[in-house]
């Protein structure tokens, strides 16, 4: 599992995808197909959400009290050819 950072997903977002290990390199899956896989930014990778989690606590009450995460580019996201293969960088 791969948590990423999704410009062009609406609205902008988290987002999980599939990784998968063949012929030597790691390459991503987007079953939504909602924003193009050369635009994401990669957060975390494990087996789980439990391996990915972004905050966790062992006692005590936590309170997150607000969050904020913005992106910006040059130029429109690239268009995403979804017959081939993608890696994140």
């Amino acid at each position: 599992m791969v948590s990423v950072y999704a410009p062009g997903l609406e609205p902008m977002d988290f987002h999980a995808l599939v990784g998968a290990y063949v012929d030597g390199r790691w390459l991503v899956v987007d079953a939504t197909a909602l924003a193009p896989r050369r635009g994401l930014v990669r957060i975390a990778t494990g087996r789980d959400a439990a391996d990915m989690a972004i905050l966790g606590a062992t006692g005590g009450t936590v309170e997150l009290l607000g969050i904020s995460v913005g992106a910006i580019t040059s130029s429109a996201l690239p268009d995403d050819d979804l017959t081939a293969a993608s890696t994140l960088g």
